[in-house]
């Protein structure tokens, strides 16, 4: 092995390019390929056989002499900057978000050359992945999936509406009305269930199984939707720099000055779930000076707009409102939509204090909070008196001694209301994200189904300072996905090689 071209591992660049030039009593030593680095003493598991030619690319990652955690990721760096994003391991697609347009990567033509293509015939691409799944369906009459996965900003979202559009596109129906609902409905869906992070500005905090069901003719019949953690702790608190859900800034910057007067909306720092976090819009240059001043946070006013070509809080609601009606929801409906979404934002107004006048430490809605206590009776439909008394005590039911079965008010301490405040409002928002979901399941059913393709779009792995629940379950998933990526690709193709 001695002069051999090796990578060696590096906390700074991840590996180094290089040749063993001496094998000392501590480990071999490497000079790097860059004259300008020292040579490097390192061990052997810390040291990777990399390809003669390092500079040349190969569609498939098993067509490397050498495959190893190295010489996968130069090969996948070398395309990427020629803007091939896409790169396979076997028959694991590797894509590698671009954050911004390739032209004609997802054309109607690209979509039709793809189709019927065996794996490997044509570059690799999303695509392509989409059409073995149809293509092993139909011939061994069986359903498939499809996971995609990886880290926050990792452009999951965008490849699972490729592989929507590529589905519904060639193997739709010629009327083409059902196929648009379930394309439309990843529109939705981002609004009530994305949200600014510090990595990503339009990050699902939610998982989702799409199933694209077929008839025996193998042509689209219909859709349905699976949801599964959503990161209800995002509703009542966000770290810094980091929004709410996408749909409460776009109420807030797109709702009519009729909608905000019955809703009573104001700007997003007037409201404590979103005032937390970053309270900017996102805005287009064409929306960006016409909000008016009262719809505006201090933080926009300063800093001004958020900037994102994806993202427009103004345009994105019409267009939500719009979508939502062509499901099949009616002015009433979606308007009541709405009314639950700042029903969330003025509960979280309510804020509680001491009740001196309790001698068993209960609390009280505070003075400067009963004008949202009002709105937000109002807007449930309730008496506020109440929505008081459910706020400020908990209710108990006597199964020993005395008489069972009797009911007791016990008053809550500031702590306690707050919590259960939150809890209220998260419980909401909740309810209303799976009431958006069955309505889209209802606009797009099916009278029979053969086999489905199922698409898994995982919510993306971050790290935050204070974790919710949610997102430890997600990380978790995504950790043991990446356990069996790197046994089924790395592990097992490096024993084959090996008994080669």
């Amino acid at each position: 092995m001695d002069r051999d071209k090796v990578w060696v591992a590096s906390s700074k660049d991840g590996f180094i390019l290089g040749r063993i030039i001496e094998f000392a009593e501590d480990g071999p030593v490497v000079q790097p390929m860059d004259r300008g680095l020292k040579p490097v003493i390192t061990t052997y598991d810390r040291m990777y056989p990399a390809e003669e030619e390092d500079k040349k690319e190969v569609d498939d990652n098993c067509s490397l002499m050498y495959l190893n955690e190295a010489t996968l990721l130069n090969n996948v760096k070398l395309r990427y900057a020629k803007d091939k994003i896409y790169t396979y391991v076997a028959n694991i697609l590797v894509a590698i978000n671009p954050y911004f347009d390739i032209k004609d990567l997802y054309t109607p033509r690209t979509i039709k050359s793809y189709h019927g293509k065996s794996l490997g015939t044509m570059p690799p691409h999303v695509f392509a992945i989409a059409d073995k799944a149809f293509r092993d369906m139909k011939v061994l009459k069986q359903s498939q999936s499809v996971i995609v996965s990886g880290e926050s900003g990792a452009g999951k979202t965008e490849s699972t509406k490729h592989i929507l559009n590529y589905l519904c596109t060639n193997f739709g129906q010629s009327a083409g009305s059902l196929e648009k609902k379930i394309l439309n409905a990843n529109p939705i869906l981002e609004a009530f269930g994305n949200a600014k992070t510090t990595r990503n500005n339009n990050s699902s905090r939610f998982g989702k199984f799409i199933e694209i069901h077929f008839d025996g003719r193998c042509q689209v019949a219909g859709g349905y939707i699976s949801h599964y953690l959503l990161e209800r702790a995002r509703v009542v608190s966000q770290n810094d720099q980091e929004r709410n859900y996408h749909i409460f800034y776009q109420l807030c910057a797109g709702a009519t000055d009729e909608m905000r007067r019955k809703l009573r909306l104001g700007a997003p720092d007037h409201f404590r779930y979103l005032a937390r976090g970053c309270s900017q819009y996102f805005l287009s240059k064409q929306n960006e000076g016409s909000l008016p001043a009262d719809r505006l946070s201090a933080e926009h006013k300063k800093k001004g707009c958020l900037s994102d070509a994806m993202l427009d809080d103004v345009n994105d609601f019409k267009s939500v409102d719009r979508d939502l009606a062509n499901i099949g929801m009616s002015d009433a409906e979606r308007m009541s939509v709405y009314t639950t979404i700042a029903t969330v934002l003025h509960i979280g107004n309510i804020s509680f204090e001491d009740d001196p006048d309790d001698n068993r430490g209960g609390c009280r809605i505070t003075d400067q909070s009963e004008p949202s206590l009002v709105v937000t009776a109002n807007l449930m439909g309730l008496d506020a008196d109440e929505l008081r008394r459910a706020l400020t005590a908990r209710v108990m039911q006597a199964t020993k001694g005395g008489y069972k079965g009797t009911v007791i008010m016990v008053p809550l301490k500031v702590h306690e209301a707050s919590n259960a405040r939150d809890a209220l409002a998260k419980s909401l928002y909740s309810r209303l994200f799976d009431y958006i979901v069955m309505r889209i399941n209802k606009s797009i059913p099916f009278q029979s189904s053969n086999y489905y393709i199922g698409v898994l779009d995982i919510a993306g792995f971050e790290y935050f300072t204070v974790n919710s629940f949610e997102q430890f379950c997600i990380n978790y998933c995504n950790e043991k996905l990446q356990q069996f990526f790197n046994q089924r690709v790395l592990k097992d193709e490096q024993e084959l090689y090996k008994k080669e």
